[in-house]
């Protein structure tokens, strides 16, 4: 019968400690950085990624007819066409936004992705 006393009053201390640990947690702990705010700890700040810039569209004033004639004149050169070793993802009615240069002139810069 002493053991059940015994595991009954250890029961009861534990209680006890749960309760107070609970109410400390509660009044000093603030939970809601914890579920949020994890990028205000200095930890985490090296790991932050800053906003994408916005991709700001220049249209020129000069078309690419003109521009071809201009190289010609000023650097004595052509502008030839994009040599194309890789078939090309291009769509064929696609144009240069900026100077409405069509398909031929036109090369994806995307790097080692092909």
């Amino acid at each position: 019968m002493d053991i059940i006393l015994y595991l009954l009053t250890i029961i009861q201390y534990l209680y006890q400690m749960n309760c107070w640990l609970f109410n400390f947690i509660c009044r000093y702990i603030p939970l809601k950085q914890w579920a949020f705010d994890d990028s205000h700890s200095p930890k985490y700040q090296k790991f932050k990624i800053d906003e994408l810039p916005r991709v700001q569209f220049h249209q020129h004033d000069w078309h690419w007819q003109l521009l071809i004639p201009y190289f010609k004149h000023r650097y004595d050169q052509d502008i030839r066409p994009i040599v194309r070793r890789k078939p090309c993802d291009i769509p064929d009615d696609f144009c240069c936004p900026s100077c409405g240069a069509p398909k031929p002139y036109l090369y994806r810069n995307n790097g080692k992705a092909g």
